[in-house]
């Protein structure tokens, strides 16, 4: 193996020529802005597919279901997730579930015979997306043992999809209270910090 074969297997191996994508389901201010911030700027930009989908025009819903002709955005989506080995979620709970926009795109990402296939039985642990992994991370303004006693919905929404996908390789970072009286600006970005630590250590960056 020559000296430019051993150093991109050796970068490989850390993570720095991985395909990434960053999907961020948040507004464009706050403490989940702030992590999403904190993570992407630690990216490598070339490597990483950035979806900010609150600046994207996403449709609610698909007008004729998975009937529907994807349009361009939908088709760039379904190739930059298609040539992602890691998929990032970054987004708050409302109500313990994902916000609206976070749903929208999980029903155009996980398109029928993209991501899985019931027509061709690849689905579940032969999904058209085993090899990937993805890792989740989601912030609230309560504790996380509500969202436990709500069987953390919050997660299970994307949880479901991803392992009809053939996705199982799951990591998930939580950040919690961060409305309660006694947390502090200070308070947060530590927690953010640590948390995007963690995520790195998690791509091998």
């Amino acid at each position: 193996m020559n000296s430019i074969k051993k150093k991109f297997y050796k970068n490989s191996i850390k993570g720095e020529n991985i395909m990434i994508s960053i999907i961020y389901g948040g507004n464009q201010s706050g403490t989940c802005f702030d992590l999403y911030q904190s993570i992407l700027q630690k990216l490598n930009k070339a490597n990483t597919h950035i979806f900010n989908l609150q600046q994207m025009k996403l449709p609610l819903i698909l007008k004729n279901g998975y009937y529907s002709e994807p349009t361009k955005q939908h088709q760039y989506i379904i190739n930059a997730l298609n040539e992602s080995e890691t998929l990032v979620f970054i987004y708050p709970l409302y109500w313990f579930n994902v916000p609206p926009i976070m749903k929208s795109f999980i029903d155009q990402a996980f398109w029928p015979e993209n991501a899985f296939s019931f027509k061709r039985k690849q689905y579940f642990k032969k999904g058209l997306w085993k090899d990937k992994k993805a890792i989740i991370l989601y912030t609230q303004g309560g504790p996380e043992i509500f969202h436990k006693l709500k069987k953390r919905m919050g997660y299970h929404v994307l949880k479901y999809p991803l392992n009809l996908a053939g996705i199982y390789n799951i990591s998930t970072y939580h950040l919690d209270n961060i409305n309660r009286s006694k947390n502090t600006k200070e308070n947060n970005n530590k927690k953010i910090n640590q948390l995007t630590r963690k995520v790195m250590k998690n791509l091998g960056l």
